[in-house]
């Protein structure tokens, strides 16, 4: 297992605990023979990933397609959780809601109605689906850079934030305030045919409804932004505005509670402090393995 880049030992390892976890709940979850089959079939695609880099008739290709499957193996399991974590215990949207209730004396996505309007609503769409280009962007110039070391940090430290928040669904189940809160909202939010596009697509890919607690998209846009600042000042410049444009939107389009933001920053804090030292721990005897 140590011949695994560290960003493949973390997705092993969460594998290896959501099949424990299904055993475990096997008499809650329908599906569990089909979770542990994918999630099997994931461990073996990894080692194959494996075998593929490490023959040199695969030459760059190979090397490619191992060192960025971490976004397929992110996805994959992502969307594995739409057919677990609702059988494992009861939502807690309730408490999200007290608690930002009693911090702000409203409910804020009901509070920033006022501010609705269909030119925003599509900007804010938009900064909100930055989410999944954002930390793309960055590895990509990392590797084309030929940048090994920061690359498989920046890898590593992305990959450990989305398990880690993969981890507070789990164990926070909440599907936010864009379902429990429908009742208190008086404005519809209208954006033009790109707002309904954005909102579509994501619909349809979310298999998992149950994100929200911690903001995933708080924790790994501000991971992102960290990054970029220690390797790539010119991006952590670009991306500085749409990352506070991104945070606004989850509570402006209903996605997130408040509370969800400061959890994911939080996390944001602990997985760039843990994870370069899970790297470097689980690195140490590698050598740099880009061309």
């Amino acid at each position: 297992m140590r011949k695994l880049a560290s960003f493949h030992g973390l997705s092993l390892f969460f594998l290896i605990g959501l099949g424990f976890l299904t055993l475990f709940f096997r008499g809650q979850i329908p599906l569990w023979r089909s979770l542990l089959l994918r999630y099997a079939a994931l461990i073996g695609l990894l080692f194959f990933l494996k075998l593929l880099s490490d023959r040199s008739v695969k030459g760059k290709w190979g090397t490619f397609l191992y060192h960025f499957s971490p976004i397929v193996f992110v996805i994959l399991i992502y969307d594995s959780l739409g057919d677990l974590i609702q059988y494992l215990g009861s939502d807690i949207d309730s408490c999200l809601i007290r608690m930002d209730f009693l911090m702000f004396g409203v409910h804020p996505t009901v509070w920033v109605e006022r501010w609705i309007v269909p030119w925003l609503t599509d900007v804010i769409s938009l900064a909100y689906a930055s989410y999944y280009f954002i930390p793309l962007t960055l590895v990509m110039v990392l590797y084309l850079k030929g940048r090994a070391g920061d690359f498989s940090l920046s890898v590593c430290v992305l990959t450990f934030g989305y398990y880690v928040s993969f981890i507070g669904y789990i164990l926070f189940p909440a599907i936010g305030p864009r379902f429990t809160l429908t009742h208190l909202q008086t404005v519809p939010l209208e954006g033009s045919l790109l707002t309904d596009v954005v909102r579509d697509v994501l619909n349809a890919l979310e298999h998992n409804k149950r994100d929200c607690m911690p903001s995933g998209h708080t924790q790994i846009v501000l991971i992102a932004l960290y990054l970029a600042y220690r390797y790539e000042k010119v991006l952590f410049y670009v991306f500085l505005p749409i990352t506070c444009g991104l945070i606004l939107s989850t509570v402006y389009l209903r996605y997130h509670y408040v509370v969800d933001l400061f959890a994911g920053a939080a996390m944001a804090v602990g997985c760039v402090v843990i994870g370069p030292r899970l790297d470097a721990w689980w690195s140490r005897s590698r050598e740099p393995f880009l061309p």
